[in-house]
């Protein structure tokens, strides 16, 4: 199949609502296997892997896709993506200089560059990161063109960091939440936006940025408010001094702002109500997670469902087999009914196919494929329910 999506992984995809992954669409696959570095490319105008050989790109590739996924809604990202993509360029640990474990720089005429030390462990934390701040740089690009007050906040960079694990990973915000209770003094609006990500008590500035993003999706016409905030503070504009400005008539004043800071906080950090993913957004994340990639012939390539039981054979592949299943186990709660089932069938692949069992696995993807296309049906003939049903 070198060359061509596997068919029944087109077939998942499908059903699920997106568009499958081939090489010769998307990515430069065609470089000769001898030749280094390597380019892949998680779809059109997102981002671009650049890896020496030696690396794996799969963990990077799919980390691109969550978190651009995560982050479309919050930064406003255009869907066809953008006319040039962020390049990440993974570098192996033993090859690394700088004091940092990452660098993101943006030259001329708007290209946004990600350099990622790769190796050595916690190299997933840092790339998430990296690609947050490479995304916010690249949306700036678009509004702004290249400018030298282009910037990617502290805080805004901490809060995307922790939505796209909390997106990937529900549970998380069990953590954050009693990383959140437990804190002795909550950061003032003007510590949290002013200051830099990290410092003071860090256990409270994940989730303190997080729950200031969160809130302020729920304000009043909230959409705009944010979008316009977000949008000016990427051109170096004070972030304290313009959210009033962007949220007209919510303060009067400076000490009712962050009395709401402190009572959107508390009311965040305790709220209990189990999150439930979208139809959209479980749809999404079970085309990422049944999704698997390839090298083969020099050629990056869509793995067949099928195939799987052959990944057991590698040490990565058991790893990620046995991790995709932790995260499905995961998510379980709070999937969308619509497609619970076919969750459940892909975590019954996964399992066959770290036990070797093919014919297990043939059993499930036939029910994954039927449940995953119910779902979808179910989906649309709901929504067109809705669409119609009287107002008053």
């Amino acid at each position: 199949m070198s060359g061509r999506c596997g068919w029944r992984a087109v077939l998942v995809l499908v059903a699920l609502g997106c568009a499958p992954f081939c090489p010769g669409q998307d990515a430069a696959a065609d470089v000769p296997a001898e030749v280094a570095p390597r380019l892949f490319q998680t779809r059109p105008g997102r981002f671009e892997i650049v890896v020496p050989d030696g690396i794996d790109p799969r963990r990077a590739l799919a980390l691109g896709e969550s978190v651009w996924s995560a982050l479309s809604g919050v930064l406003s990202l255009p869907g066809e993506g953008f006319s040039t993509p962020v390049t990440v360029r993974l570098v192996p640990v033993a090859r690394w200089t700088g004091p940092d474990a990452f660098t993101v720089g943006v030259e001329p005429p708007g290209l946004v560059s990600v350099r990622v030390r790769w190796g050595g462990g916690g190299e997933v934390g840092v790339a998430r990161r990296a690609m947050v701040r490479g995304l916010i740089l690249r949306q700036a690009v678009a509004w702004h063109g290249v400018a030298a007050k282009l910037t990617a906040a502290g805080w805004l960079e901490q809060a995307c960091v922790g939505l796209s694990i909390v997106r990937e990973r529900p549970a998380m915000m069990d953590a954050y939440q009693q990383d959140a209770v437990a804190a002795a003094a909550v950061p003032s609006l003007s510590e949290l936006l002013r200051g830099e990500g990290g410092t003071g008590e860090a256990r409270v500035w994940a989730p303190a940025t997080l729950w200031l993003l969160l809130q302020l999706q729920v304000e009043p016409a909230a959409g705009v408010r944010w979008a316009g905030w977000v949008r000016g503070i990427t051109a170096g504009a004070d972030p304290l001094a313009a959210l009033p400005r962007a949220y007209p008539g919510l303060w009067a004043d400076e000490s009712a702002m962050e009395l709401w800071w402190l009572t959107a906080f508390q009311a965040q950090s305790r709220q209990r109500l189990l999150p439930l993913m979208t139809a959209a957004d479980s749809r999404a994340w079970l085309q990422d997670r049944s999704r698997w990639l390839a090298e083969r012939g020099g050629e990056e390539v869509v793995l067949d469902l099928e195939e799987l039981p052959g990944l057991r054979r590698t040490a990565w592949g058991r790893a990620e087999l046995s991790r995709r299943l932790g995260q499905l186990r995961a998510v379980m709660g709070t999937i969308h009914p619509y497609y619970a089932n076919a969750a459940l069938s892909l975590g019954r692949i996964y399992e066959a196919a770290l036990k070797g069992d093919e014919s297990a696995v043939r059993t499930a993807l036939a029910d994954l494929q039927r449940e995953a296309a119910d779902g979808r049906e179910l989906e649309e003939t709901i929504g067109a329910i809705l669409d119609t049903a009287p107002r008053d």
